[in-house]
């Protein structure tokens, strides 16, 4: 009995060590979330504000009635990886490398769980589980299909804290992949479009490197706004989805509402051509600079214009329309697009060199000989050749 006691004594005294150790759990509360945060008060407000702003942008898609949400959304935020992994361990067994949504019947024991990390894989998987926790909110057994391919379509969205909203960007991140397979260049093959649409998670699970990427392709098909023949059918998918259904009504519900007007070769010939029309960033650039040195300028142009869409603060776009513009003599739109390319990160050295040659050609030579010498001390590569033109200019 003594011995018992003990040891009692012993797990009670651990227990205090551990829970004196722990991080303060700082509490958010908003319309639709409640937050814990072990990091600080103002990242448990920050985070319930990003929710908040996700939460508006994926109901702007299904509009869902908030009224029938039947409690907050549970979401918590751990100081560091071990103690989300010894949280989840106690929960589940198991640990994670990101984010995870635990789903129960009763929507005020699940949560979206995940810990501080860099924002690279921080913020595409909060986006990502925080979607599917919005869906199984209103829909706790949506078809397979359109819970992940949404969550990984949503995946690149950004919070602006200025306006407190979240601004949807295209994610192509699975476009080439995709792509690879429905052209044959790859062993694996599409999953035929009445399959994918019925698809369990057992199922998914055997051929997970084409579901994830054509599920994501689906909703993009879907909602592309260049082809809109198909939208209805997500529409109308939506609109029959019941909360009080199993996934397998679900599924047999959107089959019923919204696809049998719709002969399956004919969208599978049409998503096959979706996909031979859209370009990543880097197939844009990639064109455009081909298109760049065989003097088709206007071609090279339109990529640049649809790459710098996809990635506006990537700077190669707008060094390259600087010169196409060089090369059509519009030298002061050519300074603007140089003047962006610098302010995303581009190499200071050839810029700078760009918008002294620009200057230079443009008879403006104080600003040439200006940039020219900050291309010199930004990268000697480029300081032989700035000298070069300076000596023209000087004569």
């Amino acid at each position: 009995m003594k011995k018992s006691l003990v040891i009692a004594a012993v797990l009670l005294m651990a227990a205090m060590v551990l829970y004196a150790q722990a991080p303060a759990v700082h509490e958010a509360v908003a319309a639709h979330y409640r937050i814990y945060s072990e990091i600080s008060d103002k990242h448990a407000k920050e985070t319930a504000a990003r929710m908040e702003a996700l939460y508006g942008l994926f109901n702007s898609y299904f509009h869902f009635d908030p009224e029938t949400q039947k409690a907050r959304l549970k979401v918590r935020i751990f100081s560091a990886k071990p103690r989300f992994d010894d949280y989840l361990n106690r929960i589940i067994g198991q640990t994670r490398d990101d984010f995870i949504y635990l789903h129960y019947s009763d929507l005020e024991k699940s949560e979206l769980a995940g810990y501080a990390a860099p924002a690279e894989l921080y913020d595409p998987s909060l986006t990502h589980q925080a979607f599917i926790q919005f869906l199984r909110a209103f829909v706790p057994n949506p078809p397979l299909w359109m819970r992940e391919g949404f969550a990984v379509y949503f995946e690149k969205a950004q919070f602006d804290a200025t306006t407190g909203k979240a601004v949807m960007k295209e994610n192509l991140s699975w476009l080439e992949t995709l792509q690879a397979i429905a052209q044959g260049k790859d062993e694996r093959k599409l999953i035929p479009f009445e399959s994918i649409l019925s698809m369990d998670v057992e199922q998914a699970r055997g051929s997970i490197e084409v579901f994830y990427p054509q599920a994501w392709g689906m909703v993009a098909f879907l909602l592309d706004p260049v082809n809109q023949t198909y939208r209805r059918i997500l529409w109308d998918g939506i609109s029959a989805l019941r909360p009080e259904y199993s996934v397998e009504q679900n599924v047999k519900s959107v089959q019923q509402r919204a696809l049998k007007w719709y002969a399956p070769e004919e969208m599978s010939a049409a998503f096959t051509d979706y996909l031979a029309y859209k370009k990543s960033f880097r197939a844009l650039v990639q064109e455009g600079i081909d298109f760049y040195s065989r003097n088709e300028l206007g071609y090279a142009e339109e990529n640049f214009f649809r790459a710098m869409d996809l990635e506006p603060g990537n700077y190669i776009p707008y060094y390259y329309l600087g010169l196409i513009n060089y090369a059509n003599k519009n030298y002061s739109k050519a300074k603007e697009y140089y003047a962006d390319a610098l302010r995303n990160s581009a190499p200071p050295g050839l810029t700078h060199y760009a918008l002294g040659v620009n200057a230079y050609a443009d008879n403006n030579f104080d600003e040439a000989v200006a940039s020219l010498g900050k291309a010199g001390e930004a990268d000697p590569a480029y300081k032989d050749k700035s000298e070069e033109l300076l000596k023209r200019i000087q004569k």
